[in-house]
Protein backbone atom coordinates (compact mmCIF):
# COMPACT_ATOMS: atom_id res chain seq x y z
CA UNK A 1 0.00 0.00 0.00
CA UNK A 2 1.45 3.39 -0.91
CA UNK A 3 1.44 5.80 2.31
CA UNK A 4 1.47 10.05 1.65
CA UNK A 5 4.09 12.10 1.98
CA UNK A 6 3.23 13.47 5.24
CA UNK A 7 2.79 10.25 6.92
CA UNK A 8 5.95 9.12 5.64
CA UNK A 9 7.68 12.31 6.80
CA UNK A 10 6.48 11.92 10.01
CA UNK A 11 7.74 8.44 10.44
CA UNK A 12 11.10 9.42 9.11
CA UNK A 13 11.14 12.29 11.46
CA UNK A 14 10.47 9.39 14.35
CA UNK A 15 13.60 7.57 13.19
CA UNK A 16 15.60 10.66 13.63
CA UNK A 17 15.71 11.83 10.06
CA UNK A 18 15.55 15.76 9.79
CA UNK A 19 12.39 17.06 8.00
CA UNK A 20 11.30 20.38 7.20
CA UNK A 21 8.83 22.47 9.28
CA UNK A 22 4.94 21.67 7.72
CA UNK A 23 1.78 22.04 7.77
CA UNK A 24 -0.97 20.06 6.80
CA UNK A 25 -4.07 21.43 5.19
CA UNK A 26 -6.81 19.33 5.12
CA UNK A 27 -9.98 21.49 4.14
CA UNK A 28 -9.93 25.03 5.89
CA UNK A 29 -6.56 27.08 5.32
CA UNK A 30 -5.13 28.15 8.21
CA UNK A 31 -4.18 31.45 9.81
CA UNK A 32 -1.03 30.55 10.96
CA UNK A 33 1.23 30.58 7.58
CA UNK A 34 4.92 29.26 6.31
CA UNK A 35 6.23 31.93 3.44
CA UNK A 36 7.99 31.42 1.31
CA UNK A 37 7.07 27.97 1.19
CA UNK A 38 6.84 24.70 -1.21
CA UNK A 39 3.09 23.34 -1.56
CA UNK A 40 3.09 19.70 -2.13
CA UNK A 41 -0.09 17.96 -3.69
CA UNK A 42 -0.71 14.83 -1.32
CA UNK A 43 -1.51 11.94 -3.78
CA UNK A 44 -0.22 8.67 -4.79
CA UNK A 45 0.65 8.95 -8.13
CA UNK A 46 4.74 9.65 -9.19
CA UNK A 47 5.63 12.60 -11.46
CA UNK A 48 3.76 14.83 -9.20
CA UNK A 49 5.66 17.69 -9.73
CA UNK A 50 5.95 17.89 -13.77
CA UNK A 51 1.68 17.69 -13.38
CA UNK A 52 1.94 20.74 -11.51
CA UNK A 53 1.11 18.82 -7.70
CA UNK A 54 3.97 21.28 -6.40
CA UNK A 55 4.06 25.10 -6.46
CA UNK A 56 6.19 27.53 -4.72
CA UNK A 57 4.70 30.44 -2.07
CA UNK A 58 7.22 33.65 -2.34
CA UNK A 59 4.76 36.02 -1.38
CA UNK A 60 1.14 35.99 1.72
CA UNK A 61 -1.29 36.66 -0.84
CA UNK A 62 -0.26 34.07 -3.25
CA UNK A 63 -0.34 31.59 -0.19
CA UNK A 64 -4.92 31.45 -0.33
CA UNK A 65 -4.78 30.97 -4.14
CA UNK A 66 -2.02 28.17 -4.27
CA UNK A 67 -3.79 26.05 -1.68
CA UNK A 68 -6.77 26.55 -3.66
CA UNK A 69 -5.61 25.66 -6.62
CA UNK A 70 -3.80 22.53 -5.84
CA UNK A 71 -6.89 21.37 -3.38
CA UNK A 72 -8.89 21.27 -6.62
CA UNK A 73 -6.46 20.04 -9.14
CA UNK A 74 -6.44 16.29 -10.28
CA UNK A 75 -2.92 14.83 -10.64
CA UNK A 76 -2.99 12.09 -13.01
CA UNK A 77 -6.68 11.58 -12.27
CA UNK A 78 -6.23 11.59 -8.28
CA UNK A 79 -7.55 14.93 -5.93
CA UNK A 80 -5.00 15.25 -3.34
CA UNK A 81 -6.19 13.69 0.33
CA UNK A 82 -4.49 17.14 1.27
CA UNK A 83 -1.82 19.84 0.73
CA UNK A 84 1.29 19.58 2.78
CA UNK A 85 3.10 23.06 2.98
CA UNK A 86 6.77 22.74 3.55
CA UNK A 87 9.10 25.56 4.64
CA UNK A 88 12.04 26.11 1.98
CA UNK A 89 15.40 24.62 2.93
CA UNK A 90 18.63 25.63 1.99
CA UNK A 91 20.10 23.51 0.01
CA UNK A 92 24.21 22.68 -0.94
CA UNK A 93 23.54 19.34 -2.32
CA UNK A 94 20.84 17.22 -3.35
CA UNK A 95 20.96 13.42 -3.35
CA UNK A 96 19.12 10.08 -4.17
CA UNK A 97 18.73 7.40 -1.67
CA UNK A 98 16.03 4.28 -1.74
CA UNK A 99 15.88 0.66 0.04
CA UNK A 100 13.76 -1.94 -1.79
CA UNK A 101 12.91 -5.40 -2.23
CA UNK A 102 14.88 -6.99 -4.75
CA UNK A 103 12.56 -9.63 -6.27
CA UNK A 104 15.23 -11.66 -8.16
CA UNK A 105 17.55 -11.24 -5.79
CA UNK A 106 15.74 -12.34 -2.90
CA UNK A 107 17.18 -9.44 -1.10
CA UNK A 108 17.05 -6.33 0.44
CA UNK A 109 18.59 -3.46 -2.07
CA UNK A 110 19.98 0.19 -1.53
CA UNK A 111 19.91 2.58 -4.28
CA UNK A 112 22.25 5.78 -3.54
CA UNK A 113 23.07 8.62 -6.17
CA UNK A 114 25.02 11.78 -5.75
CA UNK A 115 22.86 13.19 -7.79
CA UNK A 116 18.99 14.10 -6.95
CA UNK A 117 15.66 15.76 -8.39
CA UNK A 118 13.20 14.76 -11.16
CA UNK A 119 15.76 13.95 -14.01
CA UNK A 120 17.33 11.19 -11.29
CA UNK A 121 16.60 8.48 -13.95
CA UNK A 122 19.26 10.16 -16.18
CA UNK A 123 22.15 10.68 -13.25
CA UNK A 124 25.52 8.25 -14.43
CA UNK A 125 26.10 8.21 -10.22
CA UNK A 126 23.94 5.55 -9.55
CA UNK A 127 24.82 2.88 -7.02
CA UNK A 128 22.91 -0.01 -6.42
CA UNK A 129 23.66 -2.77 -4.16
CA UNK A 130 23.33 -4.13 -0.53
CA UNK A 131 23.94 -2.11 2.97
CA UNK A 132 27.42 -2.62 3.00
CA UNK A 133 28.19 -2.11 -0.64
CA UNK A 134 26.69 0.98 -0.84
CA UNK A 135 27.62 2.52 2.96
CA UNK A 136 31.18 1.76 0.95
CA UNK A 137 30.73 4.73 -1.38
CA UNK A 138 28.20 7.03 0.49
CA UNK A 139 29.40 10.47 2.11
CA UNK A 140 29.73 10.55 5.89
CA UNK A 141 26.56 12.35 6.49
CA UNK A 142 24.41 9.82 4.63
CA UNK A 143 26.37 7.07 5.92
CA UNK A 144 25.07 8.98 9.63
CA UNK A 145 21.59 7.52 8.69
CA UNK A 146 21.42 4.68 7.08
CA UNK A 147 20.93 2.96 10.31
CA UNK A 148 17.83 4.70 11.02
CA UNK A 149 16.36 4.09 7.63
CA UNK A 150 17.05 0.42 7.78
CA UNK A 151 15.43 -0.13 10.83
CA UNK A 152 12.59 1.72 9.48
CA UNK A 153 12.50 -0.34 6.36
CA UNK A 154 12.27 -3.33 8.40
CA UNK A 155 10.07 -2.47 11.62
CA UNK A 156 7.19 -0.60 9.33
CA UNK A 157 7.07 -3.75 6.92
CA UNK A 158 8.11 -1.64 3.77
CA UNK A 159 8.71 -2.67 0.12
CA UNK A 160 9.72 0.94 -0.69
CA UNK A 161 11.36 3.47 0.66
CA UNK A 162 12.75 6.59 -1.81
CA UNK A 163 13.71 10.03 -0.62
CA UNK A 164 14.32 12.02 -3.57
CA UNK A 165 16.21 14.41 -2.77
CA UNK A 166 17.63 13.90 0.47
CA UNK A 167 20.09 17.18 1.00
CA UNK A 168 22.76 17.94 2.51
CA UNK A 169 22.16 22.16 4.03
CA UNK A 170 24.22 24.82 3.94
CA UNK A 171 24.56 24.19 7.37
CA UNK A 172 26.00 20.32 6.95
CA UNK A 173 22.52 19.06 7.95
CA UNK A 174 21.02 16.25 6.27
CA UNK A 175 17.12 16.85 5.18
CA UNK A 176 14.63 14.22 3.88
CA UNK A 177 12.51 16.61 0.74
CA UNK A 178 10.66 14.14 0.08
CA UNK A 179 9.20 10.94 0.87
CA UNK A 180 7.84 7.58 -1.07
CA UNK A 181 6.73 4.80 0.78
CA UNK A 182 5.06 1.44 0.33
CA UNK A 183 3.89 -0.84 2.99
CA UNK A 184 3.82 -4.78 2.53
CA UNK A 185 0.00 -5.53 2.21
CA UNK A 186 0.37 -8.75 3.73
CA UNK A 187 1.66 -6.87 7.15
CA UNK A 188 -0.42 -4.27 7.40
CA UNK A 189 -2.72 -6.10 10.07
CA UNK A 190 0.28 -5.04 12.20
CA UNK A 191 1.14 -1.92 10.81
CA UNK A 192 -2.11 -0.12 12.83
CA UNK A 193 -0.88 3.48 12.07
CA UNK A 194 -1.16 2.37 8.30
CA UNK A 195 -4.99 1.15 8.52
CA UNK A 196 -6.45 5.12 8.67
CA UNK A 197 -5.68 5.02 4.69
CA UNK A 198 -6.99 2.03 3.55
CA UNK A 199 -9.07 1.86 0.86
CA UNK A 200 -12.91 1.76 1.14
CA UNK A 201 -13.97 -1.59 -0.61
CA UNK A 202 -17.13 -3.34 -0.82
CA UNK A 203 -15.13 -6.91 -1.04
CA UNK A 204 -13.00 -8.82 0.77
CA UNK A 205 -10.09 -9.67 -1.42
CA UNK A 206 -6.58 -7.63 -2.06
CA UNK A 207 -6.64 -5.81 -5.13
CA UNK A 208 -4.11 -4.05 -6.79
CA UNK A 209 -4.57 -1.97 -10.00
CA UNK A 210 -2.21 -2.28 -12.69
CA UNK A 211 -1.26 -0.79 -16.35
CA UNK A 212 -1.83 -3.64 -18.26
CA UNK A 213 -4.51 -5.41 -19.73
CA UNK A 214 -4.55 -9.24 -18.60
CA UNK A 215 -6.64 -9.70 -16.00
CA UNK A 216 -5.20 -12.31 -12.39
CA UNK A 217 -7.01 -13.82 -10.15
CA UNK A 218 -5.08 -16.46 -7.87
CA UNK A 219 -5.41 -17.41 -3.95
CA UNK A 220 -3.10 -16.35 -2.39
CA UNK A 221 -0.24 -13.62 -2.37
CA UNK A 222 2.85 -15.88 -3.34
CA UNK A 223 0.87 -17.57 -6.46
CA UNK A 224 -0.78 -14.42 -8.00
CA UNK A 225 2.66 -13.15 -7.81
CA UNK A 226 4.01 -15.82 -9.95
CA UNK A 227 1.42 -15.87 -12.25
CA UNK A 228 2.14 -12.05 -12.88
CA UNK A 229 5.64 -13.11 -13.60
CA UNK A 230 4.58 -15.80 -16.31
CA UNK A 231 1.81 -13.09 -17.75
CA UNK A 232 4.99 -10.99 -18.31
CA UNK A 233 7.47 -13.54 -19.15
CA UNK A 234 5.63 -14.02 -22.10
CA UNK A 235 5.51 -10.44 -22.97
CA UNK A 236 2.03 -9.32 -21.37
CA UNK A 237 1.06 -6.90 -18.92
CA UNK A 238 -0.57 -8.01 -15.94
CA UNK A 239 -3.93 -5.26 -15.09
CA UNK A 240 -3.97 -6.16 -11.59
CA UNK A 241 -3.09 -8.16 -8.22
CA UNK A 242 -5.84 -10.07 -7.19
CA UNK A 243 -5.41 -12.66 -4.39
CA UNK A 244 -9.33 -14.03 -3.42
CA UNK A 245 -7.27 -15.95 -0.60
CA UNK A 246 -7.75 -19.44 0.71
CA UNK A 247 -10.75 -20.67 1.27
CA UNK A 248 -12.95 -18.20 -1.06
CA UNK A 249 -16.50 -19.00 -1.94
CA UNK A 250 -18.47 -18.04 -4.58
CA UNK A 251 -19.66 -14.89 -4.06
CA UNK A 252 -15.95 -13.67 -3.45
CA UNK A 253 -15.20 -15.22 -6.66
CA UNK A 254 -17.84 -13.92 -8.52
CA UNK A 255 -17.23 -10.73 -6.54
CA UNK A 256 -13.20 -10.71 -7.98
CA UNK A 257 -14.10 -11.55 -11.62
CA UNK A 258 -17.17 -9.25 -11.84
CA UNK A 259 -14.48 -6.16 -10.66
CA UNK A 260 -12.35 -7.12 -13.31
CA UNK A 261 -15.05 -6.96 -15.65
CA UNK A 262 -15.91 -3.66 -14.62
CA UNK A 263 -12.40 -3.10 -15.18
CA UNK A 264 -12.93 -3.53 -18.48
CA UNK A 265 -10.71 -6.45 -18.92
CA UNK A 266 -11.56 -8.75 -21.27
CA UNK A 267 -9.37 -11.79 -20.98
CA UNK A 268 -8.28 -12.85 -17.19
CA UNK A 269 -6.11 -15.69 -16.06
CA UNK A 270 -7.56 -18.00 -12.82
CA UNK A 271 -4.50 -19.69 -11.40
CA UNK A 272 -5.86 -21.56 -8.06
CA UNK A 273 -4.53 -24.13 -6.11
CA UNK A 274 -6.62 -25.61 -3.53
CA UNK A 275 -5.65 -26.18 0.09
CA UNK A 276 -8.53 -25.03 2.30
CA UNK A 277 -10.37 -23.63 -1.44
CA UNK A 278 -12.17 -26.16 -2.84
CA UNK A 279 -12.40 -26.00 -6.48
CA UNK A 280 -15.58 -27.07 -7.49
CA UNK A 281 -16.99 -24.40 -5.27
CA UNK A 282 -14.50 -22.16 -7.95
CA UNK A 283 -15.48 -23.86 -10.85
CA UNK A 284 -19.12 -22.89 -10.65
CA UNK A 285 -18.86 -19.81 -9.65
CA UNK A 286 -16.90 -19.70 -13.03
CA UNK A 287 -19.86 -21.18 -14.86
CA UNK A 288 -22.07 -19.12 -13.56
CA UNK A 289 -19.73 -15.68 -14.38
CA UNK A 290 -19.38 -16.55 -17.79
CA UNK A 291 -22.70 -17.90 -18.86
CA UNK A 292 -23.26 -13.84 -18.22
CA UNK A 293 -20.58 -12.75 -19.71
CA UNK A 294 -19.99 -14.75 -22.96
CA UNK A 295 -17.73 -11.70 -23.94
CA UNK A 296 -15.14 -12.30 -21.34
CA UNK A 297 -12.14 -15.28 -22.27
CA UNK A 298 -10.98 -17.10 -18.91
CA UNK A 299 -8.06 -19.07 -19.01
CA UNK A 300 -8.16 -21.73 -16.01
CA UNK A 301 -5.85 -23.47 -14.15
CA UNK A 302 -7.67 -25.37 -11.22
CA UNK A 303 -5.92 -27.95 -8.84
CA UNK A 304 -6.09 -29.59 -5.62
CA UNK A 305 -8.86 -30.28 -3.10
CA UNK A 306 -11.98 -31.08 -5.27
CA UNK A 307 -9.87 -30.97 -8.41
CA UNK A 308 -11.86 -33.51 -10.17
CA UNK A 309 -15.36 -32.57 -8.98
CA UNK A 310 -14.01 -28.93 -10.50
CA UNK A 311 -12.81 -30.39 -13.62
CA UNK A 312 -16.19 -32.19 -14.91
CA UNK A 313 -18.09 -28.98 -13.46
CA UNK A 314 -16.18 -27.03 -16.20
CA UNK A 315 -16.10 -29.76 -18.77
CA UNK A 316 -19.85 -30.14 -18.63
CA UNK A 317 -19.49 -25.99 -19.65
CA UNK A 318 -17.47 -25.99 -22.41
CA UNK A 319 -14.40 -24.84 -20.24
CA UNK A 320 -10.68 -25.87 -20.41
CA UNK A 321 -8.79 -26.68 -17.23
CA UNK A 322 -5.18 -26.47 -18.37
CA UNK A 323 -2.61 -28.73 -16.61
CA UNK A 324 0.05 -26.02 -15.09
CA UNK A 325 0.88 -22.19 -15.11
CA UNK A 326 3.02 -21.92 -18.06
CA UNK A 327 0.77 -24.20 -20.53
CA UNK A 328 -2.55 -21.56 -19.58
CA UNK A 329 -0.30 -18.71 -20.18
CA UNK A 330 1.44 -20.03 -23.55
CA UNK A 331 -2.09 -20.85 -24.50
CA UNK A 332 -3.27 -16.91 -23.63
CA UNK A 333 -0.75 -16.05 -25.25
CA UNK A 334 -1.54 -18.21 -28.53
CA UNK A 335 -5.49 -16.20 -28.58
CA UNK A 336 -3.82 -12.89 -28.26
CA UNK A 337 -1.84 -13.81 -31.40
CA UNK A 338 -4.44 -15.00 -33.61
CA UNK A 339 -6.82 -11.97 -32.88
CA UNK A 340 -4.05 -9.72 -34.20
CA UNK A 341 -4.04 -11.72 -37.64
Amino acid sequence: MKIHEFTGKKLLREYGINIPQSQLIIDKIPEKRLIPSVAKSQVLVGGRMKAGGVLFIKKEDEYTNTINELQNKEIKGELPYGILVEELINIKKEYYISILIDREDRDIKWVFSYDGGIEIESSENIIKGTYNEVFLKAPRKIKEIMPNLYNLFIEKDLTLLEINPIVETQDDEIYALDCVMHVDDNAIYRQKWSQRFLEKTDYNFHYVELEGDIGVIGCGAGIVMATMDTVSNYGLKPANFLDIGGGADKETTLKALNLLKDKGIKNIVMNIFGGITQCDIIAQSIVEFEKKNEDMKLFIRLTGTNEEKGNEILSENNLKNYEDMDTMIKALKGYLRELEI
